[in-house]
Parts: structure tokens; C-alpha cells; sequence
């Protein structure tokens, strides 16, 4: 049985360690020979851009004996190497442009040290071509460059608008040595989270292939359902005989765990890391919240006006990823490739534009998301220790109880998530409810459209669903009413099916009454 992988980002540990490696070399092979040179894609975290890198390092050295079990070994001509410059901008300081400059000029000249090669140049743009040109003349080849989160500088800088600027200044002369170096080059890729304008960075690099919502390399970074099945076959049987469950029923459990994530709004992909995570510990966890939120995700939500309801389900072209630069990016650009959002679908408008519809990709995410903005929004302290109890009272139908805990909570929210004098609409009392069972980890969907209409929530859980209604200074018994009447609960008559009914008080601006009952 392979081992798990989990952490490991260079290609040749992989593979002599005798870890799993999902096979992605075909994509690989078709972007190293397409006639093309230069190359862009944006994903999420640890979705296995830095692996990735590593498996074209390795085949531009020539290193054939990894590549064995794969689909590219005996197509490639491995006797054709080439120099390789493989800078990696994750660890570089950027608490100054000092230290940036000194981190970036060490990275330069522990490659050439590698080759050694001398350089000369006092600037950093200077080190960089000479580095390219050296490289190219010592070993009577063409140069293969690959850079690692190109844009890691500025989004460290995310909320500090003066700094991003500069960085972004240096990045984009330091990246425009790429194009005046053409002659000299045989591949480049760079990869990132997030895209900058083509008046940023992208100006001085006008000759980049963005491959990142390309239907061809949709499934390049990620884990397809075919493939996980594959490849972690053993894994699946160790939890299916450790537990006595179902196959099936587990692997469609999986699924909305941890698949959903789309990059073109039709093909759907595991996140890696989480799949690995799972199959190491055989439970079902927030890996995506618990493998470290980056700092500058947790800086933006704090300061922009975020709210769910205008992100799901929200309908976009794709040029709103290059409009405007990483620090002013508007929230569904910004969490969209940050992988908090993916294309739950797309539609082919009259124009010929492609319009993608946005939603959370599973579970996961969107528990990891609402505890992220639970936090930093409105205030809550520890959702961890709210989630066990809404858990209990849904699991137990337990109207009290849940009452109880979405009175405490809501009480919580901090007052400078709204004016005192301000009305709450009952859409702000629904996505704060959906918010408290979002981050509990239940798979909830907001405002589901339906022929009749749209149920403010819709939570399922094992078999059952359950269908809320809020109201405001109304009974609970009007919501349940509403529920019926408009067959909200038709589409799942295959489940046992509940309606929940919220009445809030505006006085007290919480809830009033929760009633549960079963209608299917």
C-alpha cells in the first residue's frame, strides 16, 4: 500500500518513498510541447502547484527513472535537458523592500552557485538576466524558468495599498527580463492564487498563456473523482471495513466533503491536501480551516463588507479576475481564487460570453468560511463550541435547544455589524442563521430556487432534510405553513423531510420561538 504524501512537494520524494502519485503528466506533456513558451495558472492553496513545478523540473533535467509509472515516460524525449531556474517566492521577507530585494537576490545566486556560475550584476533585474544568459551559454541550451506564487509579496502587503504598489513594481520589472530574454528560453510557468491586470505585472508580460479557467487543464491541479477512486482504492476499503459503511454512501459523503471545486463551472476536483488529510486520520474534519488560513485572507474579509448573500449564487464574467489589482479585487474575485468560492455552473450567453455562477464547493469550505467570517465580522468567540450544540439539536429535532443556542449566539454578534437604530431584515437574520449552521458543518445551501419559490434554508443531514423558514413577529406556524403550501419539501420526498419555522422578535432583534416538525 502507497504511502500518503501529505506535505511533500518535490516530485522525486514522492515517487522514491513510494507515495501515491496521481498522474497528471499528460497535461504536463501538453503544455511542454504545445509550440508555446510561456504559461499562467492561478489556483488555490494546496491544490499542488509547487509539486507540479517540480514534476516539469524534473522532466526538463532529464530524470526518466521518476517518471516510470507515468503516462508521459515514453512519450518524452528525456535525452533533451535542460538548465532549469526555479524561484519559489513563498518564504521571501517582505516586511521591507530591503529585505525584499536581499531575499530575492540570495534566491538568484543559490542557483547559480548551483551551476556554478558567477554573477556580476548589482541589480536584481541584472542578476536575473545575467543568470538566464550565463545558464543558457555555459550549457549550450535554452532555459527552462518556473516561479512558485509570483504574487506571494503582494498579498502579504494586501491591506497596506502604498506597499502592495511598490512590490508590484519590482515584480513586474523583474518578470518583463522574461520577455527581453525570449532567445534564451525554452518553457516558463508561473503560478499563483490570484491574477494581477494586464496594467499590472501582466503589462510587462503580455506573451503569457493564462491556462487558469482553460477547459483543457480544468482537472490539471486537483483530484478527479475517477482519479480518487482510483489511486486511493485501498484507502476507501480501509475506511469502509474499518466502520462497516456502505461504499457508496461513503464515497458520496466524501463528495460533498471535499469535491465541488470547479475552475471552468463544469468539471469538479477534490482539493488535495484535504483528501490526504482524510485518508490519514479516516475522518471527516475542516481540513481546509485546520491547514492554516493565510494571514492575508483573514486582513481582506476585515476589511471589506463581506456578506454571503450577495456571493452565492451571484452570476460573473470571467474578466472580473483581471480588472482591478489583488488589494482592490471585490469579494467574489478575491474569494473566488483564494478557493473560499468556485463555478458551480456556467451559461453561454447570446453575446458568446461565458457567465459563471458562483457557490461554495462543499462542506469544507463552507464551514471554514462561515467560522472565518463568524470571527472576524461579527465578533463570535470559539464557533467550535457553538457547532457541538446546534449539531445536538438538529440530530435530536430539538426545537428548544436550538432556539436556545441561535438566541446566544445571535446575541453575540457584535453591535458594529449594524446601527441600533437600524432595521434588520429577515435576510440578515437568515444568513446569520445559516452562517451558525454553515460554520456547525452541516451542508446548507441559502435561498435554493425552486418552481414556487425559494426556502430561506435548506440543511441536509445523513437521510434527512430540513427546510427553514424565518419570519419576523410572526408565528412559527406561518413559516410551516408557507412551507407547505409552496411544496418546498417535493424535491426531497426520497428523505425524511422537516420544517423549521423561526419567528423573531423585532424588539429583542433575536429569535422568539423555533418550531420542528415532520411533513414527510
Amino acid at each position: 500500500m502507497k504511502g500518503l504524501p501529505i506535505g511533500l512537494q518535490d516530485f522525486s520524494d514522492i515517487v522514491s518513498n513510494n507515495m501515491i502519485y496521481v498522474d497528471k503528466t499528460k497535461f504536463i506533456y501538453d503544455l511542454a510541447s504545445s509550440g508555446n513558451k510561456y504559461f499562467f495558472v492561478s489556483r488555490p492553496r494546496r491544490f499542488g502547484k509547487s509539486l507540479t513545478l517540480s514534476v516539469f523540473e524534473n522532466l526538463f533535467k532529464g530524470n526518466k527513472e521518476l517518471f516510470k509509472d507515468t503516462w508521459i515516460y515514453d512519450k518524452w524525449d528525456f535525452s533533451q535537458t535542460f538548465p532549469v531556474v526555479r524561484i519559489n517566492l513563498v518564504d521571501v521577507n517582505t516586511e521591507s523592500i530591503e529585505n525584499f530585494y536581499a531575499d530575492l537576490s540570495d534566491l538568484l545566486f543559490f542557483i547559480s552557485q548551483e551551476n556554478d556560475i558567477f554573477l556580476e550584476s548589482k541589480t536584481l533585474n541584472g542578476k536575473f538576466r545575467e543568470l538566464i544568459i550565463k545558464l543558457s551559454r555555459k550549457f549550450n541550451k535554452k532555459v527552462v524558468v518556473l516561479v512558485d506564487e509570483y504574487e506571494k509579496p503582494v498579498l502579504d502587503n494586501i491591506t497596506n495599498k502604498d506597499m502592495a504598489k511598490k512590490l508590484r513594481g519590482i515584480l513586474r520589472n523583474f518578470y518583463a527580463v522574461l520577455k527581453a530574454q525570449d532567445e534564451n528560453l525554452r518553457f516558463v510557468l508561473l503560478t499563483g492564487i490570484t491574477k494581477f491586470t494586464k496594467m499590472g505585472v501582466f503589462s510587462s508580460l503580455n506573451n503569457l498563456e493564462d491556462i487558469s479557467f482553460d477547459d483543457k487543464f480544468s482537472t490539471m491541479f486537483g483530484y478527479t473523482q475517477e482519479e480518487l477512486e482510483s489511486y486511493f482504492d485501498e484507502y476507501i476499503n480501509l475506511y469502509t471495513d474499518k466502520f462497516n459503511v456502505d461504499k457508496q454512501s461513503f464515497l458520496e459523503k466524501l463528495r460533498d466533503f471535499y469535491n465541488g471545486f470547479s475552475f471552468n463551472g463544469v468539471d469538479k476536483v477534490y482539493n488535495p491536501y484535504a483528501v490526504l488529510l482524510f485518508f490519514k486520520e479516516l475522518k471527516f474534519k475542516e481540513f481546509w480551516h485546520e491547514s492554516g488560513a493565510p494571514a492575508f485572507l483573514y486582513d481582506y474579509i476585515k476589511h471589506k463588507n463581506i456578506d454571503i448573500r450577495d456571493l452565492v449564487g451571484k452570476e460573473i464574467y470571467e474578466s472580473i479576475f483581471s480588472n482591478r489589482e489583488i488589494e482592490d479585487a471585490p469579494p467574489e474575485s478575491f474569494l473566488t481564487q483564494t478557493g473560499y468560492l468556485t463555478f458551480s455552473s456556467r451559461r453561454l450567453q447570446d453575446t458568446g460570453k461565458l457567465v459563471y455562477k458562483l457557490d461554495f464547493p462543499n462542506i469544507d469550505v463552507r464551514s471554514s468560511f462561515a467560522m472565518i467570517l463568524a470571527e472576524t465580522k461579527y465578533g463570535l468567540d470559539e464557533p467550535l463550541k457553538i457547532a457541538d450544540r446546534v449539531i445536538d439539536s438538529i440530530k435530536n429535532k430539538d426545537a428548544l435547544k436550538l432556539k436556545n443556542i441561535l438566541q446566544e449566539t445571535i446575541q453575540s454578534i457584535s453591535y458594529r455589524a449594524f446601527k441600533a437604530s437600524e432595521k434588520i431584515p429577515e435576510l440578515l437574520y437568515s444568513s446569520w442563521i445559516y452562517l451558525i449552521l454553515a460554520m456547525s458543518g452541516f451542508n446548507v445551501s441559502m435561498e435554493e430556487e425552486q418552481i414556487l419559490g425559494r426556502p430561506d434554508i435548506v440543511l441536509k443531514y445523513n437521510n434527512e432534510v430540513f427546510i427553514f423558514e424565518v419570519k419576523i413577529d410572526k408565528s412559527p406556524d406561518l413559516a410551516i405553513k408557507q412551507i407547505k403550501e409552496k411544496n418546498y419539501f417535493k424535491k426531497f420526498l426520497s428523505n425524511s423531510v422537516y420544517a423549521v419555522g423561526i419567528s423573531i422578535s423585532s424588539k429583542s432583534r433575536n429569535v422568539s420561538e423555533v418550531l420542528i416538525e415532520k411533513i414527510v
